[in-house]
Protein backbone atom coordinates (compact mmCIF):
# COMPACT_ATOMS: atom_id res chain seq x y z
CA UNK A 1 0.00 0.00 0.00
CA UNK A 2 1.30 3.07 -0.82
CA UNK A 3 1.94 5.47 1.82
CA UNK A 4 2.65 9.30 2.56
CA UNK A 5 6.62 8.70 1.69
CA UNK A 6 5.73 6.96 -1.87
CA UNK A 7 3.09 9.82 -2.36
CA UNK A 8 4.97 12.39 -1.24
CA UNK A 9 7.76 11.41 -3.63
CA UNK A 10 5.35 10.88 -6.14
CA UNK A 11 3.83 14.28 -5.83
CA UNK A 12 7.44 16.19 -6.33
CA UNK A 13 7.94 13.72 -9.36
CA UNK A 14 4.54 14.45 -10.80
CA UNK A 15 4.11 18.22 -10.38
CA UNK A 16 6.68 19.95 -12.46
CA UNK A 17 5.51 17.05 -15.45
CA UNK A 18 1.94 17.81 -15.16
CA UNK A 19 1.42 21.56 -13.88
CA UNK A 20 0.70 23.29 -16.90
CA UNK A 21 -0.10 20.67 -19.14
CA UNK A 22 -3.69 20.41 -20.75
CA UNK A 23 -5.62 16.73 -21.49
CA UNK A 24 -6.30 16.21 -25.06
CA UNK A 25 -7.93 12.89 -24.43
CA UNK A 26 -9.81 10.82 -21.31
CA UNK A 27 -9.91 7.16 -21.74
CA UNK A 28 -11.72 4.82 -18.91
CA UNK A 29 -11.67 1.41 -18.41
CA UNK A 30 -15.24 -0.58 -18.96
CA UNK A 31 -14.02 -3.09 -16.67
CA UNK A 32 -12.66 -1.20 -14.11
CA UNK A 33 -14.66 1.73 -14.13
CA UNK A 34 -16.66 1.25 -10.80
CA UNK A 35 -13.56 2.65 -9.21
CA UNK A 36 -14.59 5.86 -10.11
CA UNK A 37 -17.14 8.15 -8.14
CA UNK A 38 -17.98 9.73 -11.42
CA UNK A 39 -19.73 8.24 -14.10
CA UNK A 40 -17.51 7.21 -16.74
CA UNK A 41 -18.73 9.74 -19.57
CA UNK A 42 -19.08 12.52 -17.27
CA UNK A 43 -15.21 12.05 -15.75
CA UNK A 44 -14.34 11.92 -19.17
CA UNK A 45 -16.14 14.78 -20.58
CA UNK A 46 -15.44 17.37 -17.67
CA UNK A 47 -11.67 16.16 -17.69
CA UNK A 48 -10.96 16.60 -21.39
CA UNK A 49 -9.71 19.87 -22.34
CA UNK A 50 -8.97 20.94 -18.66
CA UNK A 51 -5.41 22.10 -17.23
CA UNK A 52 -3.10 20.79 -14.76
CA UNK A 53 -3.17 23.63 -12.16
CA UNK A 54 -1.47 22.22 -9.18
CA UNK A 55 -0.55 18.50 -7.28
CA UNK A 56 -0.74 18.35 -3.97
CA UNK A 57 -1.47 15.69 -0.99
CA UNK A 58 -3.57 15.22 2.09
CA UNK A 59 -2.58 11.73 4.28
CA UNK A 60 -2.54 8.93 1.78
CA UNK A 61 -5.11 11.09 -0.92
CA UNK A 62 -3.08 12.43 -4.15
CA UNK A 63 -4.93 15.59 -5.46
CA UNK A 64 -4.74 17.23 -8.82
CA UNK A 65 -6.21 20.73 -9.00
CA UNK A 66 -7.74 21.16 -12.94
CA UNK A 67 -9.82 23.94 -13.52
CA UNK A 68 -10.81 24.65 -10.21
CA UNK A 69 -12.31 21.39 -9.47
CA UNK A 70 -10.35 18.85 -7.62
CA UNK A 71 -8.86 14.68 -9.17
CA UNK A 72 -8.68 12.85 -5.70
CA UNK A 73 -7.45 9.50 -6.05
CA UNK A 74 -7.42 7.12 -2.46
CA UNK A 75 -4.58 4.35 -4.09
CA UNK A 76 -5.80 1.76 -1.16
CA UNK A 77 -4.01 -1.68 -1.08
CA UNK A 78 -3.01 -1.64 -4.75
CA UNK A 79 -3.85 1.07 -6.81
CA UNK A 80 -0.58 3.01 -8.27
CA UNK A 81 0.18 5.96 -10.66
CA UNK A 82 1.98 5.44 -13.91
CA UNK A 83 3.57 8.51 -15.77
CA UNK A 84 4.10 7.09 -19.48
CA UNK A 85 4.17 7.91 -23.15
CA UNK A 86 0.95 7.39 -24.75
CA UNK A 87 2.43 4.34 -26.85
CA UNK A 88 3.06 2.44 -24.20
CA UNK A 89 1.49 -0.79 -23.74
CA UNK A 90 -1.45 -0.33 -21.52
CA UNK A 91 -1.70 -2.82 -18.43
CA UNK A 92 -4.93 -4.90 -17.86
CA UNK A 93 -5.26 -2.74 -13.87
CA UNK A 94 -5.59 0.57 -15.98
CA UNK A 95 -8.58 2.18 -14.47
CA UNK A 96 -8.09 5.13 -16.72
CA UNK A 97 -5.91 7.35 -18.74
CA UNK A 98 -5.30 10.89 -19.07
CA UNK A 99 -3.52 11.92 -22.28
CA UNK A 100 -2.05 15.07 -22.48
CA UNK A 101 -0.81 17.45 -25.68
CA UNK A 102 2.42 16.32 -26.46
CA UNK A 103 1.83 12.62 -25.90
CA UNK A 104 2.56 11.75 -22.22
CA UNK A 105 -0.21 10.12 -20.08
CA UNK A 106 -1.21 9.80 -16.19
CA UNK A 107 -2.51 6.31 -15.63
CA UNK A 108 -4.11 4.96 -12.78
CA UNK A 109 -3.54 1.30 -12.20
CA UNK A 110 -4.83 -0.79 -9.54
CA UNK A 111 -4.46 -4.66 -9.59
CA UNK A 112 -6.67 -5.08 -6.14
CA UNK A 113 -9.83 -2.97 -7.13
CA UNK A 114 -9.97 -1.40 -4.09
CA UNK A 115 -8.73 2.18 -5.26
CA UNK A 116 -11.18 5.26 -5.23
CA UNK A 117 -11.37 8.06 -7.25
CA UNK A 118 -13.14 11.67 -7.17
CA UNK A 119 -13.85 14.30 -9.04
CA UNK A 120 -15.42 17.07 -7.38
CA UNK A 121 -15.84 20.83 -7.40
CA UNK A 122 -14.16 23.17 -4.67
CA UNK A 123 -15.31 22.96 -1.04
CA UNK A 124 -16.84 19.35 -1.59
CA UNK A 125 -13.27 17.44 -0.41
CA UNK A 126 -15.19 17.36 3.41
CA UNK A 127 -17.64 14.67 1.40
CA UNK A 128 -14.92 12.18 0.57
CA UNK A 129 -14.98 8.93 2.57
CA UNK A 130 -12.15 9.71 5.33
CA UNK A 131 -11.40 12.81 4.35
CA UNK A 132 -12.99 14.94 7.31
CA UNK A 133 -11.97 12.50 10.04
CA UNK A 134 -8.76 13.19 8.95
CA UNK A 135 -5.59 14.17 11.68
CA UNK A 136 -2.64 16.56 11.03
CA UNK A 137 -0.63 15.35 8.17
CA UNK A 138 2.26 12.68 9.96
CA UNK A 139 4.95 14.48 8.23
CA UNK A 140 4.26 18.11 9.54
CA UNK A 141 2.20 17.45 12.93
CA UNK A 142 4.03 19.39 16.13
CA UNK A 143 5.33 17.99 19.14
CA UNK A 144 3.20 19.83 21.47
CA UNK A 145 0.04 18.62 18.80
CA UNK A 146 1.54 15.13 18.95
CA UNK A 147 1.60 14.83 22.73
CA UNK A 148 -1.89 16.76 23.30
CA UNK A 149 -3.55 14.25 20.56
CA UNK A 150 -1.89 11.03 21.45
CA UNK A 151 -3.73 11.22 24.83
CA UNK A 152 -7.51 10.72 23.08
CA UNK A 153 -6.10 7.43 22.07
CA UNK A 154 -5.43 4.26 23.79
CA UNK A 155 -4.73 1.03 22.69
CA UNK A 156 -1.73 -0.46 20.93
CA UNK A 157 1.09 1.81 19.53
CA UNK A 158 1.15 0.47 16.16
CA UNK A 159 -3.04 0.84 15.50
CA UNK A 160 -2.26 4.30 16.88
CA UNK A 161 0.12 5.14 14.51
CA UNK A 162 -2.05 4.18 11.52
CA UNK A 163 -5.19 5.57 12.59
CA UNK A 164 -6.01 8.58 10.37
CA UNK A 165 -7.76 10.45 12.97
CA UNK A 166 -4.77 10.61 14.83
CA UNK A 167 -2.26 11.85 12.54
CA UNK A 168 -2.64 11.43 8.05
CA UNK A 169 -0.33 9.31 5.99
CA UNK A 170 1.25 6.13 7.79
CA UNK A 171 0.20 2.85 7.26
CA UNK A 172 1.51 -0.81 7.70
CA UNK A 173 5.01 -0.54 6.89
CA UNK A 174 5.81 2.81 8.47
CA UNK A 175 4.58 2.16 11.78
CA UNK A 176 7.14 -0.76 11.88
CA UNK A 177 9.98 1.38 10.57
CA UNK A 178 9.12 4.40 13.09
CA UNK A 179 8.46 2.19 16.01
CA UNK A 180 11.74 0.58 15.48
CA UNK A 181 13.51 3.54 14.91
CA UNK A 182 11.83 4.88 18.78
CA UNK A 183 12.66 1.42 20.33
CA UNK A 184 9.16 0.69 21.24
CA UNK A 185 7.34 -2.61 20.81
CA UNK A 186 4.16 -2.49 18.29
CA UNK A 187 1.85 -3.78 20.87
CA UNK A 188 3.03 -2.31 23.54
CA UNK A 189 -0.49 0.20 25.17
CA UNK A 190 -0.55 3.84 24.37
CA UNK A 191 -1.00 4.37 28.13
CA UNK A 192 2.65 2.96 29.38
CA UNK A 193 4.52 5.84 27.59
CA UNK A 194 6.22 8.60 29.28
CA UNK A 195 6.61 12.08 27.90
CA UNK A 196 10.03 11.08 27.03
CA UNK A 197 8.48 8.01 25.11
CA UNK A 198 6.30 10.68 23.00
CA UNK A 199 9.19 12.72 22.17
CA UNK A 200 10.79 9.95 21.11
CA UNK A 201 8.31 8.66 19.06
CA UNK A 202 7.46 12.21 17.80
CA UNK A 203 10.91 12.71 16.11
CA UNK A 204 10.97 9.14 14.67
CA UNK A 205 7.67 9.81 12.95
CA UNK A 206 9.62 12.82 11.22
CA UNK A 207 12.76 11.33 10.45
CA UNK A 208 11.83 7.98 9.19
CA UNK A 209 9.15 9.66 6.83
CA UNK A 210 11.63 12.07 5.83
CA UNK A 211 14.47 9.57 5.51
CA UNK A 212 11.82 7.57 3.43
CA UNK A 213 11.27 10.34 0.85
CA UNK A 214 14.58 11.26 0.57
CA UNK A 215 15.44 7.46 -0.17
CA UNK A 216 13.19 6.92 -2.95
CA UNK A 217 13.71 9.62 -4.47
CA UNK A 218 17.24 8.73 -4.65
CA UNK A 219 16.69 5.41 -6.16
CA UNK A 220 18.11 5.84 -9.75
CA UNK A 221 15.78 3.53 -11.75
CA UNK A 222 12.35 5.61 -10.01
CA UNK A 223 9.32 4.31 -11.66
CA UNK A 224 6.01 6.25 -9.67
CA UNK A 225 4.31 2.59 -10.52
CA UNK A 226 6.35 0.42 -8.90
CA UNK A 227 7.41 0.34 -5.61
CA UNK A 228 11.00 -0.36 -4.16
CA UNK A 229 11.48 -0.55 0.19
CA UNK A 230 14.53 -2.26 0.53
CA UNK A 231 15.64 0.64 2.54
CA UNK A 232 13.43 -0.30 5.46
CA UNK A 233 14.90 -1.28 8.48
CA UNK A 234 12.56 -3.93 9.85
CA UNK A 235 9.56 -4.16 7.70
CA UNK A 236 9.60 -6.92 5.44
CA UNK A 237 13.13 -8.49 6.66
CA UNK A 238 11.42 -11.31 8.93
CA UNK A 239 14.72 -13.36 10.28
CA UNK A 240 16.67 -11.12 9.11
CA UNK A 241 19.29 -9.44 11.83
CA UNK A 242 17.94 -5.61 13.54
CA UNK A 243 20.60 -3.46 11.30
CA UNK A 244 20.53 -1.59 15.22
CA UNK A 245 21.47 -4.43 17.20
CA UNK A 246 22.32 -7.63 15.26
CA UNK A 247 18.90 -9.55 16.92
CA UNK A 248 16.91 -11.41 14.59
CA UNK A 249 13.98 -9.27 13.52
CA UNK A 250 10.33 -11.06 14.54
CA UNK A 251 7.11 -10.97 12.56
CA UNK A 252 3.63 -11.31 13.47
CA UNK A 253 0.61 -11.76 11.30
CA UNK A 254 -2.91 -10.67 11.65
CA UNK A 255 -5.57 -10.27 9.04
CA UNK A 256 -3.22 -10.74 6.52
CA UNK A 257 -0.50 -8.20 7.40
CA UNK A 258 2.33 -8.50 8.97
CA UNK A 259 3.87 -6.71 11.75
CA UNK A 260 7.92 -6.64 11.72
CA UNK A 261 9.62 -5.79 14.68
CA UNK A 262 12.85 -6.18 17.09
CA UNK A 263 13.05 -7.68 20.24
CA UNK A 264 16.52 -7.13 21.06
CA UNK A 265 16.38 -2.76 21.19
CA UNK A 266 12.59 -2.36 21.06
CA UNK A 267 11.01 -2.29 24.67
Amino acid sequence: MPELPELEALRDYLAPRLEGKRIAKVWTSPKLSFLLRTPPDEFARQLTGGTFERSWRRGKFLVFDINGQHLVINPMLGGRLQWTAAAEKVAAATVFRLTLEGGEELRFLDTVKMGRVYWVPPGALPTIPGWAELGPDALSVSEGEFTQRIRRHPGELKNLLRNQAFIAGVGNAYSDEILHEAGLLPLRKRTTLKVEDINRLHAATGKVLRSAIEAIKAQPKYEPHKQDRSFMAVHGKAKEKCPRCGHRISELTARGEATDFCRGCQH
